[in-house]
């Protein structure tokens, strides 16, 4: 395996680093012990955000002999940025090649918003690799109206004037309408929409492998209705709400979270 730094967080928590298809990777990992029966999970968060939020519920999951990986994807936390415009294929290729790399076995994917997106992707060709997948307020269902609002938005960031101070309020509404609490990069801005118009409603049938949908009741940024229809599409899936939690269910909740997912993967 190409690892090229390790840091000790903490008693648990590994920081390490890795050269995938000629991108700097960093990535965190927690190690399993030498029971032959440990699980192997493996964590994708959302846009805007690194892997050190899913770090909350770590001490619930360090209870169980699993070996945990939590990935930065390219472009956040201290993961390198594409030089190209990637598109969701492009990321999931980045994370299967990871996958690879790392030699990883029976895999359960934990992906969260547009880490959903790209376990969807992923999914849908059921690899060999892969065991169970856990889809936490995915993004991916892109209706016509949520095109039309994105697109009327996105217009107005051609413009330099988009850029200005007295501006910011109308790019915080694009921001939120969109997944993210920001996307001042211009690179990723140009990934971003790339990846915000893709619909993923017609892969959700072709997912074969076992699939908990985890949903807070009052997301604004992915509504329930997503995870609804991603339920009664996905053949083998399961449907937990948490009714007091929102866009980042498994922070809102945490204990529950790792309850749920402890209860699935097992």
């Amino acid at each position: 395996m190409a690892e090229i730094r390790q840091t000790v967080i903490n008693n648990q928590i590994l920081n390490k680093q890795i050269i995938v298809n000629k991108l700097f990777l960093n990535y965190y990992h927690v190690s399993a012990g030498k029971q032959s029966s440990s699980k192997t999970i493996l964590f994708l968060h959302g846009w805007g955000v690194d892997s050190q939020l899913w770090f909350k519920i770590v001490p619930e999951l360090t209870k169980k002999n699993w070996s945990m990986y939590f990935l930065d994807l390219p472009g956040f936390g201290q993961s390198q940025i594409p030089d190209t415009v990637y598109d969701v294929d492009d990321y999931k290729r980045i994370v299967y090649e990871f996958v690879k790399k790392m030699e990883l076995k029976n895999v359960n994917f934990v992906g969260h918003s547009f880490g959903g997106r790209i376990t969807i992707k992923l999914a849908a060709e059921n690899p060999n690799f892969l065991e169970k997948i856990i889809l936490v307020d995915t993004a991916g269902i892109v209706t016509a109206s949520k095109i039309k609002k994105i697109t009327a938005l996105f217009a107005k960031t051609i413009s330099p004037i988009f850029k200005l101070n007295f501006m910011k309020p109308i790019r915080k509404k694009f921001y939120f309408l969109i997944g993210s609490e920001y996307l001042e990069n211009e690179k990723l801005s140009k990934i971003f929409s790339k990846v915000v118009s893709e619909n993923l409603t017609r892969l959700l049938t072709l997912i074969k492998k076992p699939t908990l949908i985890v949903w807070g009741k009052n997301d604004k940024i992915t509504p329930l209705y997503y995870g609804e229809l991603m339920y009664k599409l996905i053949p083998k899936s399961k449907f937990v709400i948490f009714e007091n939690a929102g866009h980042f269910s498994f922070l809102d909740e945490p204990e529950e979270f790792a309850k749920e997912l402890v209860k699935f993967i097992e």
